[in-house]
This record gives structure tokens, C-alpha cells and sequence, in this order.
């Protein structure tokens, strides 16, 4: 893996994303899928970018495992955190058929450091979709918004101290994270290949998804599209 002038952060919500180092690009994927052949190439053309499209349209998927990404993120809620997580499941396994290195993160642990009392904080308490049951209204927010804030900031509060006095009375910390609530903030390092990262998008960048986890996926995508334009254009496209 090898930095590049190319990394860059993006604010989320009040956390941020950073992609911290990958390998490979569209010409990566390019030589993984010639060298069946034994040829390489050095510059990519008209026919690799044609040849990417097959690939994606065809579901020949392991030449998109050779490009890899790793991200950083810093103050993103748990919430969006296990939203995440799914995707080591629903990235490494389909249709019955194991993917080698699909997905994989290392997160900040509860059982080892002390929470701080960093909480993620809505702006707005958005309404429920009229007619997506998981889904809210992106920028309606409910008529009584300071009431809700301050119904969401009290049990936060109630949460955070009764964290804090479990650990006074010499309780572990791996339960006395329990009482934690769902909206602090985490650190992780997240790593994935190419098709797993456009697997991750699709599925979240999508409206039925939580806005939150939308925000993240917009972000991450807006910082591989630069390295790989072709191969997420070909697999996005895909996946309609």
C-alpha cells in the first residue's frame, strides 16, 4: 500500500473520514484480469476501459478485489459504525461464495480505554418517511425539534453517568460500557477492496438508508473516484 498526494479527509456529519493509504487503481484491475493471458499494461485505453465494463456487467469480480482501500475514521457515531460492520458479512459472503479479503476494520475498544463523553448530536430530528418504514424525511424535521433535543441530550446525560459511576464502583469497563449510549462516538480503521467499497456505496448511498450512513458513503465514494473513476462508474452501473 502506498500513500498518495490523492488521500484526503472528509467531514461526515461531526466525524470524518479519511482515506489513509490504498493499492491499485483501474490499470490494477486491468492487468488482474489480463494476465490470464500473460500481458500487462502500462497505460490505460479505450479497450481496458471496455474491457472494465465487461468485467462488472459479467460479475467477474475478482480483478476488483486487487484494488484496496483503507480508511480512517474518527467521531463517527456507533450507530453508523454497525451499519458498517454488516458489510464484513454482506461483502465477504454471496450467493454462497466466499470472497477472500472483502472487508475488515479494527475499532477502538471499550474493554481496554475509558470512553470520553463525545456523543454525536443531531441538528435536527428528522420525520418518518411516509412510506419507507426504516427510512426519514432528509431536512424535515419535526415541529417540536428543541424538545426532542433536549429528550435525546437527558438520556445521553443519564446514560454517561451511570457509565461512569459503574467504573467508580469497580466495575470492568467491558460491562460497563453496556449502558452506553448508542449515539457515541467511535474510531476505527477500515479496510476494503474495490468491489467491496462499491457493494458498500450502492447499498448505502441509496434512500432507504439511514441519512447518516448515506453522508459516509457520498464521502467515501467522492474519495475513490478520483483512483478507480472507471471500475465504480462500471459497477454502480452494474448493479441497476
Amino acid at each position: 500500500m502506498n500513500q498518495n498526494k490523492l488521500c484526503e479527509t472528509i467531514d461526515v456529519d461531526d466525524g470524518k473520514v479519511t482515506l489513509a493509504d490504498y493499492m491499485g487503481n483501474d490499470l490494477s484491475v486491468v492487468n488482474a484480469a489480463r494476465v490470464s493471458f500473460g500481458k500487462r499494461k502500462t497505460e490505460l485505453d479505450e479497450k481496458d476501459i471496455k474491457l472494465i465494463k465487461y468485467l462488472a456487467a459479467h460479475k467477474h469480480m475478482s480483478p476488483f478485489r486487487h484494488v484496496v482501500f483503507s480508511f480512517t475514521l474518527e467521531g463517527v457515531s456507533e450507530v453508523v459504525c454497525r451499519q458498517l460492520y454488516k458489510h464484513q458479512v454482506g461483502c465477504s459472503y454471496t450467493s454462497g461464495e466466499f470472497k477472500e479479503a472483502a472487508t475488515t476494520w479494527n475499532e477502538v475498544s471499550g474493554r481496554y480505554v475509558e470512553f470520553e463523553p463525545e456523543f454525536h448530536i443531531p441538528e435536527l430530528f428528522r420525520k418518518q418517511h411516509t412510506n419507507n418504514k426504516q427510512a426519514s424525511n432528509e431536512g424535515d424535521a419535526v415541529e417540536k425539534n428543541t424538545e426532542a433535543q433536549k429528550i435525546y441530550m437527558s438520556a445521553i446525560e443519564n446514560g454517561y453517568s451511570a457509565y461512569k459511576q459503574l467504573l467508580e464502583l469497580g466495575v470492568c469497563k467491558e460491562q460497563a460500557r453496556m449502558v452506553m449510549p448508542i449515539s457515541f462516538k467511535n474510531s476505527l480503521v477500515w479496510t476494503a477492496s474495490l468491489e467491496a467499497a462499491v457493494h458498500f456505496i450502492k447499498l448505502r448511498d441509496h434512500e432507504g438508508a439511514q441519512l447518516e450512513i448515506r453522508n459516509l458513503a457520498r464521502a467515501i465514494k467522492k474519495l475513490i473516484d478520483p483512483i478507480c473513476p472507471h471500475s465504480i462508474a462500471a459497477l454502480l452501473d452494474s448493479t441497476k
